[in-house]
């Protein structure tokens, strides 16, 4: 439902590209992140929207709080170039 929602509020349309961030809020599981990630992954699949970048896992938490967040953003290859640059800033170190 959530992610039915951003899709219309953004306006998002088959054939577009998107980055998907799933963040845990502290005591939900890295395994129910990915089973999250895993439905995504399939109702963009469904509705012809590209998946080309995502991050999982736990990057702002609240202190143990249950929950989730999803964040999504268009992506275009200038801004794949730069998701794919290597890093050095916290949990998101790439070489």
């Amino acid at each position: 439902m959530m992610l039915n929602m951003l899709l219309e509020n953004l306006g998002i349309a088959s054939g577009e590209e998107l980055l998907v961030i799933i963040n845990g809020s502290g005591s939900t599981t890295l395994m129910e992140l990915w089973i999250l990630f895993r439905a995504v992954s399939r109702i963009l699949k469904a509705k012809k929207i590209n998946l080309v970048r995502s991050a999982v896992g736990e990057f702002i938490t609240t202190q143990e709080q249950a929950g989730f967040q999803i964040m999504i953003a268009r992506m275009d290859p200038e801004l794949v170039r730069l998701w794919d640059a290597p890093s050095n800033a916290p949990y998101f170190v790439t070489k």
